[in-house]
């Protein structure tokens, strides 16, 4: 083949038209990687790196905690912890970072179940791990029926009720929705808020999410199909008593949300909807991370990892741009979105919010990243989401609380 290349019997345009073959099966190789990795299930394997207290410092009614650096404990913003006793899983709180020298890293210990100990090992997470238990909180382990099988969930009691469907019975619901490729653990910093809200939390999982049903296809829709899931947790809600639902999405959690919306029969009963990192349009999420990541002809690349997600997994992109429609929303909503998100790039929801000021009230959390509001400051964001429930499903009987809604507020 090197003797036919240099040879200059060998024609120009055959020369040519090797290379761009050549280019194309590259481009379509790339092409096939990114799209299987979009959308074929694998299991969630997160690393949860341990750290090591170092020191202890208590003065002026404050305790500072020195922990051994790792990718977690140097991360923006609160910080979890938990560690086993024989008592049970114990759980603290840490503020933002105060200082990083070398191999260390200093924050201030915000909340703790029990006294933090020198050398002890702890396990460093921004999102949470264990079950409601370890945040105090009564739950239970339940399943949701759906259509490719029963669905894990954690029904969580409202602070007033006891735990169980029946107790439930009566109350107002929230359903929380993870993100792609998520756990429910990512939703347990914001349940104790909505436990203390008198709401019951119906934490699910859907279709091809971990310790879900696999589907056949063994692929994820983008919302397309799992709006469906969530329908089912609505009727499931309905089934035992809900008064007034509310939703909850993060990240997909969020698409899916939406997608409920635009799609299901029972879209009417829902009273509000809270949406944090939403991804709110595929393809071009699909774009950003090919420049991000700085592929090749990254316009093009993207346009092709696109066409074989639609090859792979039948993708409708277009039930899952919810941007395109979104005049046609009615419900409140509330979204939260970090300007350094390197996921779902913070453009998509301020077009979303800039257009709905009528149903919409943002919150932009300045160096935020994904899903990482609630960390940059998790009293201004509880006391919000506090705020646009009550408001939401404040009784008609009662004084009309203050609109809220169009607002646009920087954190």
């Amino acid at each position: 083949m090197s003797k036919n290349l240099k040879n200059p019997s060998f024609p120009l345009y055959a020369r040519v038209l090797l290379g761009v073959g050549l280019g194309l099966g590259a481009l379509l190789g790339v092409g096939w990687y990114f799209a299987d990795g979009l959308v074929h299930v694998y299991p969630v394997r997160r690393r949860v790196y341990r750290t090591r207290v170092l020191g202890l410092e208590e003065g002026h009614g404050h305790t500072h905690v020195t922990l051994t650096r790792t990718p977690t404990t140097e991360r923006p913003g609160v910080v979890l912890l938990e560690w086993t006793t024989p008592s049970g899983v114990q759980y603290a709180q840490l503020g933002p970072l105060l200082k990083k020298r070398g191999l260390e890293t200093v924050r201030e210990v915000q909340e703790q179940d029990s006294p933090l100990r020198l050398g002890q090992s702890v396990r460093a997470s921004t999102v949470g791990l264990g079950t409601p238990a370890q945040r105090g909180l009564r739950h239970l382990d339940v399943t949701v029926p759906g259509q490719h099988g029963p669905a894990p969930a954690w029904l969580v009691a409202a602070h007033d009720r006891e735990v169980g469907v029946e107790a439930a019975d009566g109350s107002d619901w929230v359903i929380v929705t993870h993100g792609y490729r998520g756990l429910r653990q990512d939703t347990l910093r914001i349940l104790p808020t909505l436990s203390g809200l008198g709401l019951t939390a119906l934490v699910i999982t859907y279709r091809n999410a971990e310790g879900a049903p696999v589907t056949p296809q063994g692929v994820y829709r983008l919302s397309a199909e799992e709006w469906q899931d969530l329908e089912e947790a609505v009727r499931y809600a309905e089934a035992h008593g809900a008064k007034r639902i509310l939703l909850y999405g993060f990240s997909m959690g969020g698409s899916i949300s939406l997608a409920f919306l635009r799609y299901s029969g029972l879209a009417g009963r829902i009273s509000g909807v809270l949406l944090d990192s939403p991804a709110l349009e595929w393809r071009a999420l699909i774009t950003y991370h090919a420049v991000r990541y700085r592929l090749p002809i990254p316009l093009v690349l993207s346009r092709i990892v696109a066409w074989l997600t639609v090859f792979k997994a039948r993708q409708d992109f277009d039930a899952v741009d919810h941007l395109s429609v979104k005049d046609t929303f009615n419900v409140p909503m509330l979204m939260f979105h970090g300007s350094i998100d390197k996921t779902v790039p913070i453009g998509q929801v301020e077009g979303f919010a800039h257009a709905r000021p009528d149903i919409v009230e943002y919150h932009r959390y300045e160096g935020a990243g994904h899903e990482q509001a609630w960390n940059k400051n998790p009293q201004l964001y509880e006391q919000t989401v506090r705020d646009f429930v009550r408001r939401v499903l404040s009784d008609p009987a009662e004084p009309p609380q203050p609109a809220g809604l169009g607002r646009e507020k920087h954190v």
